[in-house]
């Protein structure tokens, strides 16, 4: 089959690509050219021009990833690529001669806006309040919307924590934390995390895309922190994490709030903070 995946570039994306590209033809659209057949576009600015290609399905993947803004163009940012990119993608391809037969969204367990939450299905409410949470959840409606009013079949896949080799973001942070000793468990490390390995989320693309539905996508495990900090240490040659007791993290955390509240968000420990280290 021929796949449209955006998004090539990025952390997951390259991993879509070399599952995609092993059975069948991938065509890629991302700001820089990606495999054999790329398409150059930002999303967030041009509607993509797929003048003479045809899809069976089309995964998109590219969006702006999870991060703490640090000013208003970037909060603007995740509407622009996530959201409006996603208009930008849907309307391209509605120009072409022949729809694909289905399309597949990568979204996030963030569309939920819960600080907390324990085994939740995929018909919580969205409730997210967050840039980010907001604009995936918007992206999610339009392509429903799109693919109800032509006749695509839709699939939206919520991920959690995505591992893979060289991870970004949080994970990342924590790994090079815990390599060089500056790393610490906070109070008794038992919150859980959900997590899903990138090459699983490629292996399931052709299947998601012939049923169609909205998935919360997972291993099916759902480690503590602290073990996930234990697996890390074992692995980057640590013996052991030291631990904080909650209620100093808790004072940390108080003077965090007073230093970013003058400086902007850049004291590494806040009550936001502390509240998703320590949260399930």
């Amino acid at each position: 089959m021929t796949v449209l995946l955006t998004g090539a570039t990025g952390f997951l994306g390259s991993r879509l690509y070399e599952e995609l590209a092993l059975s069948h033809d991938v065509v890629t659209l991302s700001r820089r050219a990606m495999g054999s057949q790329p398409i150059v576009c930002d999303l967030a600015e041009t509607t993509p021009d797929l003048t003479g290609h045809c899809f069976d399905f089309v995964v998109h993947a590219a969006g702006k990833a999870h991060a703490v803004p640090r000013h208003r163009r970037e909060l603007v940012g995740y509407e622009t690529l996530n959201t409006k990119g996603t208009e930008r993608l849907v309307t391209a391809l509605e120009r072409l001669p022949a729809l694909p037969k289905s399309i597949i969204y990568i979204s996030t367990v963030l569309v939920y806006g819960r600080s907390e939450g324990l085994l939740l299905d995929e018909q919580t409410p969205l409730g997210a309040t967050d840039a980010y949470g907001r604009s995936k959840a918007r992206a999610e409606a339009v392509v429903q919307q799109w693919a109800e009013r032509v006749g695509v079949r839709s699939t939206i896949l919520r991920l959690p924590l995505i591992v893979g080799d060289q991870p970004k973001g949080n994970l990342a942070t924590m790994i090079n934390a815990i390599r060089r000793g500056y790393y610490v468990r906070i109070g008794d490390g038992l919150a859980r995390r959900s997590m899903v390995r990138a090459d699983d989320v490629a292996a399931v693309l052709e299947r998601a895309a012939s049923v169609g539905g909205t998935y919360n996508l997972t291993d099916g495990y759902h480690p503590t922190i602290a073990e996930l900090e234990n697996a890390i240490a074992q692995a980057v040659g640590r013996r052991s994490i030291p631990t904080v007791p909650y209620y100093v993290a808790r004072g940390a955390a108080t003077l965090g709030d007073g230093i970013n509240a003058l400086i902007g968000r850049k004291f590494p420990l806040d009550s936001i903070a502390l509240q998703k280290l320590t949260s399930s």
